[in-house]
């Protein structure tokens, strides 16, 4: 089954109530007053701000960001790439906040850190917030297709925003809701972009990301989601991107907290993701842009609750393990 532009909509919107399997104590909390209206959303709470743009805020966000803009001086891409999400945010009426800034500090950095790499035909973005990664990953064309994974909620509020980056008609022929494997083949048998050759979104639920293991994906994009997943389906998603390991190359850029417990007590930590010794870490570090924050109020600034860590790494399958250590 497939849903295509507005349709897509409608169906993530009727499913809103439904038991969403993949949802941790974190997100049963955050959506818990979740309401969807069919022009507006309310109780939008755990991922980001999406203040009504205001002119003089946003001077006033610009002001606040020196100290991080400076970090994007680093990297050839970034006035571009942070001239894109501005318009992205002004179609979308937000203001250009440090959600949307870490974003494009993140796409920057893979730019300049993967090279040529980073011209991949398709990036997979697992938990984004107001789909503000994938509006600026073809925005600023560095991709071609965008597979996007969220929750059902969440993903309805993506949908909702992206459309708005990108415009009614665009949306509707740009964009694909599957939550099967027909849905997922007739989405991927379309060209990678459109006749404007802007890229195409293929969106899937979360209960379903299992789908993600036949798509083409060469760039796989976490941003402080992870660490909101209960273990076992982090276990799952590794698995998922391993499968694809192991029949073409694939990089995984993932930034998430070091430690975080969640509401039921659930512990998350960056360490204990399954990863690799066979893995082949390009970079892993604190991430410059995600320890500090800074406030419309004092104090200014503020630590973020506990330090987080961005690793980049190209992953390596689990078969080609298995096959080494059967020698």
């Amino acid at each position: 089954m497939i849903y295509s532009g507005n349709s897509s909509i409608n169906f993530l919107a009727s499913q809103v109530d439904n038991l969403d399997v993949a949802e941790s104590s974190h997100w049963r909390k955050h959506h818990q007053d979740f309401k969807f209206t069919g022009d507006a959303f309310e109780g939008l709470l755990g991922f980001g701000g999406r203040g009504k743009r205001n002119v003089i805020l946003n001077i006033v966000h610009r002001l606040l960001q020196r100290r991080f803009r400076s970090q994007g001086k680093c990297f050839s891409s970034f006035t571009q790439i942070d001239r894109v999400a501005n318009e992205i945010t002004r179609k979308q009426n937000r203001n250009y906040d440090m959600d949307v800034l870490r974003q494009s500090l993140t796409i920057s950095f893979l730019k300049e850190t993967l090279s040529y790499e980073m011209n991949s035909k398709t990036t997979c973005v697992i938990g984004d917030g107001f789909a503000s990664m994938t509006s600026l990953l073809l925005a600023s064309g560095n991709t071609e297709r965008v597979i996007l994974v969220n929750l059902t909620k969440t993903l309805l509020v993506d949908l909702w925003y992206l459309k708005q980056s990108m415009g009614e008609d665009m949306f509707e022929s740009s964009v694909d809701l599957v939550h099967d494997e027909d849905g997922l083949l007739t989405a991927l048998a379309k060209p990678t972009t459109d006749i404007n050759g802007i890229g195409r979104v293929i969106a899937i639920q979360a209960e379903h990301h299992k789908l993600i293991r036949q798509c083409p994906i060469d760039l796989v994009i976490n941003v402080a989601s992870m660490q909101e997943m209960d273990p076992p389906v982090i276990n799952e998603y590794f698995d998922d991107l391993r499968e694809i390991a192991s029949i073409r190359k694939i990089y995984f850029y993932c930034c998430n907290r070091e430690e975080k417990i969640l509401p039921d007590g659930t512990v998350t930590r960056f360490y204990d993701y399954p990863w690799l010794e066979a893995d082949n870490i390009i970079v892993d570090e604190l991430c410059p842009w995600h320890q500090e924050l800074y406030n419309l109020g004092f104090p200014l600034y503020s630590l973020y609750d506990g330090p987080h860590l961005h690793r980049l790494t190209r992953l390596s399958s689990i078969k080609l393990i298995d096959n080494l250590e059967r020698c």
